[in-house]
């Protein structure tokens, strides 16, 4: 079978490894790098890891496994009947076409925008790296999980961060799993300004609805926006992301989509750790095995400084702390999601516990 995969990222990377030894697979990667591990990014900005670190999978790798990586070359069109992908380097003829576009970064709409960086590609890793350096000095606005581990890692460092957060909340948790993280990271010097709207952004400051904030570097970690724009073009079904079933199937046949455009009743998943999971589904589903996932099931793990924190299942109505460490949350008087801070082996039993009835119901 003919795979071709549109992205080489964490969720087209981990399918063309598990299809290649079956089928004959093709992978279409706009950027001229091969696969480059995104969430290790913030360590090496840090100086925690070197370039060859964040670089798993080198050029011999693909060769090794017999799957032809297309840099530097992208995808134009999809005519879906003839089972053909049109791109820069010219037509692809496909049995199975898989879209892993990604996203990209989302951005604010103010005076002053010119100033914000952004942190997606490898490209803006070595550029925030080298700001960062010179200006030792970092102003991220977003609570999510990207400026709160970038936070983390140069905060550990020494470096001088700042965080403004429109809600009050971060990771959209709440107030009081909020406020330990919150505390975790102040111990090391990282400033919050939560329930802030920014108004404009001029050189070296940031003007919010309640103060002006010294910033010589901005970085912008706001979210993501779904690449959506080739399936879009092609005729398939699309709102913020590229609509698909549980199996991944777009409207299309033999296309589907996976990782952070990919969306299903309304979920996004939206981290590299889904992404990676989503992959091994589909390869089941490719190969004739049952395989369906539940975009509903949230299973992420992140570390913020010395802080491990885990998020499994679904964070529904009030939450009740087990233990020091320990939040769950409700549903019918049975436990359908945790929040678990330190102990990462203790979450990884959680998801083992909740990850079968919750697909159940």
């Amino acid at each position: 079978m003919r795979v071709v995969i549109v992205g080489d990222g964490p969720a087209g990377t981990e399918l063309a490894k598990r299809l290649a030894e079956n089928h004959e697979v093709t992978i279409v990667e706009k950027e001229n790098l091969p696969h480059y591990t995104k969430p290790m990014m913030s360590h090496y900005i840090a100086g925690d890891m070197a370039k060859e670190q964040i670089f798993p999978y080198p050029l011999e790798w693909y060769e090794k496994k017999a799957i032809k990586l297309l840099l530097n070359v992208e995808a134009k069109g999809i005519e879906p009947k003839d089972r053909i992908l049109h791109t820069s380097a010219g037509p692809i003829e496909f049995d199975v076409l898989i879209l892993a576009t990604g996203a990209r970064p989302r951005r604010i709409s103010i005076a002053g925008e010119e100033y914000l960086l952004t942190l997606r590609t490898w490209e803006d890793a070595e550029k925030l790296k080298e700001r960062l350096e010179k200006e030792k000095d970092l102003l991220i606005i977003g609570g999510g999980f990207i400026g709160l581990e970038l936070a983390g890692n140069l905060s550990k460092k020494g470096y001088k961060v700042k965080i403004v957060e429109k809600t009050n909340s971060l990771l959209g948790l709440d107030k009081e799993l909020t406020e330990r993280i919150k505390t975790r990271l102040e111990n090391y010097g990282v400033e919050f300004f939560l329930s802030r709207d920014i108004e404009k952004i001029e050189k070296d400051i940031v003007v919010t609805d309640k103060e002006e904030i010294p910033a010589r570097l901005v970085l912008c970690a706001i979210g993501i926006v779904p690449e959506t724009a080739l399936a879009r073009e092609s005729g398939l079904s699309v709102n913020k992301g590229i609509l698909v079933d549980r199996k991944f199937r777009t409207s299309a046949p033999n296309i589907y989509a996976l990782g952070d455009c990919a969306e299903c009743d309304g979920k996004i998943s939206g981290t590299a750790r889904a992404a990676t999971e989503q992959a091994k589904v589909l390869a089941n589903v490719l190969n004739g095995q049952p395989g369906e996932y539940d975009f509903h099931f949230r299973s992420s793990y992140f570390k913020f400084a010395d802080l491990p924190i885990a998020i499994i299942g679904r964070l529904e109505g009030d939450g009740k702390w087990l233990d020091d460490n320990t939040k769950a949350f409700y549903r019918n008087n049975e436990i359908v999601g945790v929040v678990v801070f330190e102990d990462i082996k203790s979450a990884r039993s959680w998801e083992t516990r909740l990850r079968p009835s919750l697909n159940e119901g």
